[in-house]
């Protein structure tokens, strides 16, 4: 299964890549909202990871030009910021997310997000949300 990893943080987004490799996902990356676009033309994702606040296109504009393409409607997608305030909360407040990690947090944490958003019947809730 194919996962995009959309971050402008270079060191972030390979932990996280090596992170989901390890769990055996084909990791595709990008460091801002446009050329993660270009990523989900060419390839299928299902599932996607994205930063809140990037140059270029920012993850909210990514987030809702994805949410607007033809089978990605329903696809996972999960925010990650190493902001944890009001304004970024209010940001991702969508119904259409999926949900929303903080940078900084227990990688296993992330793993859980992934298994809650991704395998089916596994609904456990991630600590960071119970």
């Amino acid at each position: 299964m194919n996962v995009l990893i959309v971050d402008d943080d270079p060191t972030f987004r390979m932990m996280l890549r090596d992170v989901m490799a390890s769990d055996e996902w084909d990791v595709f990356q990008a460091e801002d909202g446009a050329e993660a676009m270009e990523k989900v033309k060419a390839v299928t994702m299902d599932f996607l990871i994205s930063d809140v606040y990037m140059p270029i296109m920012d993850g909210i504009k990514l987030h809702k030009a994805v949410r607007e393409m033809s089978g990605y409607e329903r696809k996972p997608f999960l925010f990650v910021s190493g902001y944890d305030d009001e304004h970024t909360r209010n940001c991702v407040k969508d119904p259409r997310v999926d949900g929303f990690f903080q940078k900084g947090r227990p990688l296993n944490e992330l793993r859980e997000w992934v298994s809650y958003l991704t395998v089916p019947g596994k609904r456990t809730m991630p600590p960071s949300i119970k």
